[in-house]
C-alpha cells in the first residue's frame, strides 16, 4: 500500500533589536554648603575640544590633576579641578583713636588662618545694616564691594575710613573670597562712633616779670585787657598774651591778630606802628623819636607765607585793620599755647595824651 508521507517544517523568524544609546546630560542636585552653592551642575561625556586664536584645549573627566599643558597664552590642567574656598574673616576692629575722630574711624581686619591671596571686602553701616555700603580701596565708601587682600588692607596696622558723619556710630563686618566664586559669609561685626568737631580757645593774661621770646613783661595782663599806665621815653613797656587752642579739625586751626586803627587819643594824635609786616617782620628800631608799636609771636613755624619768620627773638611786625596769621596748626592740637609779645615805645617828641586801640583774634578750625 502506497503512504504519501509529508515532513512538517517550522518556520522561524528572528527579530534583530538594535538599541542606540545616546549620551545625554545628567543632572546633578544643587550642592550646599557654608561657604558655597553650585546650581545646575551637569556631567557629560568630556572629551569635548575647544578653541580660539590663542589655544586649543582637550579636555577629559579624570582626576585631579595640576601637570596639564600650557602656552604663553593658555594653561590648561586636566581632570577635575578643586577650588580654594576661604573661611568666615575673624572679627574686625573699629576704633576712634583718641576719642577725636569725627569724620573718620580706625580699622583692622582678622583673616581667620587664610592664605595671604584671599581677598576681603569691608561692609559699613550707620543704620544696623538697614542700609549697606562698603569701604572702598581709598578708604572712602561708597555702595559698591571693593575686593583687597589682608596687605592691601594695611595689614595688622590697618587703615583709617574716612568721610564718616560726626557724632555717629558705625558698624563693620567683613567677607571672604578666594576667587570671584568663592565668597564666604559676613564676619561678626564691630562698631565704634565718631565725635563731634570741636574747638576750644583760651585767652589768658600774663603777669609782669615773665620771660617770653627774649624780652621780659613790665606790666600784667587780664584775659582781655592790655593797661600799659604811663609811659616813660625812651624806656620800652612789654607786655603778652597766650592763646591756647584745642581742636580735632583735621587741617588744624588759624589764630589772626588785627585792629581796628593805631593806638590814638580821643584828639586824634596816634602812635606809629613799627615798621615790620607779618610777611616780614623786623627788628625793633633803635631809636624812636614818636613812637613805636609792634607785636612778635612765640610761633616759629607758621602755615602761610615765609612759615619761620618768627623763629628769631627780636622780630616785631605792625598789626593792621587786615586779619595776619599769628598761631596754626595744620593738624588736630591739644593744649597748644602761643604767646603775642606786644612792645611799645615813646620818644621825646610823642603827644601826650591818653591812646587806645581795639585787638580783635580769631581763631577758626579747619574740618
Amino acid at each position: 500500500m502506497y503512504k504519501n508521507h509529508m515532513n512538517s517544517i517550522q518556520k522561524i523568524t528572528i527579530l534583530s533589536l538594535v538599541f542606540s544609546v545616546l549620551a545625554t546630560p545628567v543632572l546633578a542636585e544643587t550642592l550646599t554648603g557654608s561657604n558655597y552653592r553650585i546650581e545646575d551642575a551637569t556631567i557629560d561625556g568630556g572629551g569635548e575640544n575647544s578653541a580660539s586664536a590663542n589655544y586649543r584645549s582637550v579636555d577629559s573627566i579624570g582626576a585631579v590633576s595640576d601637570s596639564g599643558s600650557s602656552s604663553t597664552n593658555f594653561r590648561s590642567l586636566l581632570g577635575f579641578i578643586w577650588p580654594a574656598y576661604p573661611g568666615v574673616p575673624g572679627a574686625p576692629t573699629l576704633t576712634n583713636t583718641g576719642g577725636t575722630l569725627y569724620n573718620s574711624l580706625d580699622f583692622v581686619i582678622a583673616i581667620g588662618g587664610n592664605s595671604s591671596d584671599t581677598e576681603y571686602a569691608i561692609a559699613i553701616s550707620s543704620d544696623n545694616f538697614v542700609t549697606t555700603n562698603y569701604v572702598q580701596t581709598d578708604d572712602t565708601v561708597s555702595t559698591t564691594e571693593a575686593w583687597q587682600t589682608f596687605t592691601n588692607w594695611g595689614s595688622g596696622s590697618g587703615e583709617r575710613i574716612v568721610g564718616l558723619t560726626p557724632s555717629t556710630t558705625y558698624k563693620i563686618k567683613v567677607k571672604a573670597r578666594h576667587g570671584a566664586d568663592t565668597e564666604t559669609g559676613f564676619s561678626s561685626e564691630a562698631s565704634a562712633s565718631t565725635s563731634s568737631p570741636s574747638l576750644a580757645i583760651t585767652f589768658s593774661g600774663v603777669a609782669s616779670s615773665t620771660s617770653v621770646a627774649g624780652e621780659t613783661t613790665t606790666i600784667t595782663t587780664t584775659s582781655n585787657a592790655i593797661t600799659y599806665g604811663s609811659l616813660v621815653v625812651s624806656t620800652p613797656a612789654v607786655a603778652a598774651h597766650t592763646v591756647t587752642v584745642s581742636t580735632n579739625g583735621v587741617s588744624g586751626y588759624t589764630t589772626t591778630l588785627q585792629h581796628d586803627g593805631e593806638l590814638r587819643t580821643s584828639a586824634g594824635a596816634d602812635i606809629d606802628s613799627v615798621s615790620g609786616t607779618n610777611a616780614s617782620p623786623d627788628v625793633w628800631p633803635v631809636a624812636v623819636t614818636t613812637g613805636a608799636f609792634g607785636y612778635h609771636t612765640t610761633d616759629s613755624v607758621l602755615c602761610t607765607g615765609s612759615t619761620n619768620r618768627f623763629s628769631a627773638n627780636n622780630t616785631y611786625a605792625a598789626i593792621t585793620t587786615t586779619p595776619s596769621e599769628v598761631a596754626c596748626n595744620t593738624g588736630p592740637a591739644t593744649s597748644e599755647a602761643t604767646t603775642l609779645v606786644y612792645k611799645l615805645e615813646i620818644g621825646s617828641l610823642q603827644e601826650s595824651g591818653s591812646y587806645q586801640n581795639i585787638l580783635t583774634y580769631i581763631t577758626s578750625a579747619q574740618y
